[in-house]
């Protein structure tokens, strides 16, 4: 048990790098946010362009699958308090009447 608790300590200190620490309330919030969501997604892309590669070993293909499936869930995450964020500022993605004052939301993510 002890062992499978130092796991998920090592697992968790892998992930605080895509944390975000900015109250989500604040300017500072889209800025990691960004910096973050950007930074997944170009893991991703450099995941599958290895995974493109047909030099790789069975434990190499393993490894990438699992990081990308790791990436995936982490894009999620920030999705969601993306959407909270937004909902926090009085924006919905999915309302579209109810949005009709939608000045520039470009400002409230970057």
């Amino acid at each position: 048990m002890e062992n499978l608790e130092l796991k998920i300590l090592d697992i968790l200190s892998r992930l605080q790098q895509y944390g975000i620490s900015a109250p989500i309330d604040s300017k500072n919030f889209w800025r990691e946010w960004q910096k973050t969501f950007t930074h997944v997604k170009l893991s991703q892309i450099a995941i599958r362009t290895l995974l493109g590669d047909k030099n790789l070993d069975p434990k190499e293909v393993d490894f990438l699958k699992k990081k990308l499936s790791e990436l995936k869930e982490v894009e999620t995450y920030l999705r969601e308090i993306k959407e909270v964020a937004l909902q926090i500022k009085g924006y919905s993605i999915f309302a579209t009447e109810e949005s009709e004052d939608n000045d520039d939301l470009d400002d409230f993510l970057f």
